[in-house]
């Protein structure tokens, strides 16, 4: 899909991001992410609605179409939700062993997780007229959006989901790691880490990061609640860009793994100065690629709906809250 350019190396663009003060703007500012990249992919027509039309939505002047696509922007998936839940644990879980040195118990976990689930599904169910009106502050799950309800046994399906991706942290090699090794230092998680590549905002949003301060060498983990894909490790790439621009460090200082919650596999990388560079082409080549679908790419201005189509591939619309949209126009 994309066609590479031929631009400098990561040494001369990658630099750290310098966050500007939040205002409101006609368009939202330009930013490039993994998850953005798939979703431009894989259907330009809700990579309209969530990242250009959903804009200025939670505005009281906002057009009727901006406030929807806002507010389904905010809708997860119970499936979506539960991955969600499971990290937030594991991160507090690895906060607290770096202030107390103990092990958090299994039970104690697994029941955190299962009661941010109830806590959704609570947001939900009797909230839902809250939720229409702050959609930042309530959770709302697609499978009551659209039905009414949540089965039971979908319910209990993600708690035991959740129990078992917990059990599989407590068992990690990353976790075991943190255990075994007193002197690793866990760097402080943050949850919009960002870097400049190329003069644009990219995001780097891992889960936990590790330095072995006798190696200097850094260990990147990403906590994955889902099966492994092919693109994993070009999405460990994304955030080894981050680490080599925040710490100014040579490649051969980073090792990216994932941890696989539902297997309870583990698969660790040592990444080269060539597959970094080329994975900074593909950025660039997406960057590119997304930048096709602008009327004025200085402002982010968008092109008119219509030049967004709609995939081809109506099973991919599964689990897509912007379908009502695309079905209304």
């Amino acid at each position: 899909m994309y066609e590479y350019t031929n631009r400098p190396t990561y040494a001369q663009f990658l630099k750290k991001d310098v966050n500007s003060l939040f205002q409101i703007t006609d368009f939202p500012e330009f930013s490039w992410s993994y998850s953005r990249h798939k979703m431009v992919a894989a259907c330009k027509r809700k990579y309209a609605y969530h990242y250009y039309v959903s804009h200025n939505g939670w505005l009281d002047s906002a057009s009727a179409q901006s406030q929807s696509a806002y507010r389904l922007k905010k809708v997860s998936t119970l499936s979506m939700y539960a991955g969600q839940a499971v990290r937030q644990v594991i991160t507090e879980a690895i906060s607290d062993y770096t202030s107390t040195q103990i092990v958090p118990d299994e039970q104690s976990l697994t029941e955190k997780a299962q009661q941010l689930l109830n806590n959704a599904l609570r947001d939900s169910t009797d909230y839902g007229e809250l939720w229409y009106h702050k959609p930042a502050q309530y959770k709302m799950l697609l499978e009551f959006y659209e039905n009414g309800y949540i089965s039971k046994k979908d319910l209990k399906d993600m708690q035991k989901r959740a129990h078992i991706c917990v059990h599989h942290f407590l068992q990690s090699k990353s976790f075991g790691d943190i255990v075994s090794s007193p002197f690793l230092e866990v760097e402080p998680h943050q949850s919009f880490r960002s870097i400049n590549v190329y003069d644009h905002k990219v995001y780097a949003p891992f889960h936990s990061l590790f330095k072995n301060p006798v190696t200097d060498e850094f260990t990147i983990v990403d906590w994955k609640t889902s099966k492994q894909t092919k693109d994993d490790l070009f999405q460990l790439a994304i955030y080894a860009l981050y680490v080599l621009a925040e710490y100014n460090i040579s490649v051969d200082q980073i090792k990216v793994r994932n941890e696989y919650l539902l297997s309870g596999s583990a698969r660790t990388y040592q990444l080269t100065l060539h597959e970094i560079e080329a994975v900074l082409q593909q950025v660039d080549a997406s960057i590119d690629y997304m930048k096709m679908f602008l009327e004025d790419s200085e402002v982010n201005q968008p092109l008119s709906l219509e030049h967004f189509p709609q995939t081809d591939t109506p099973a991919s619309c599964h689990g897509c809250a912007f379908k009502e949209l695309c079905q209304t126009g």
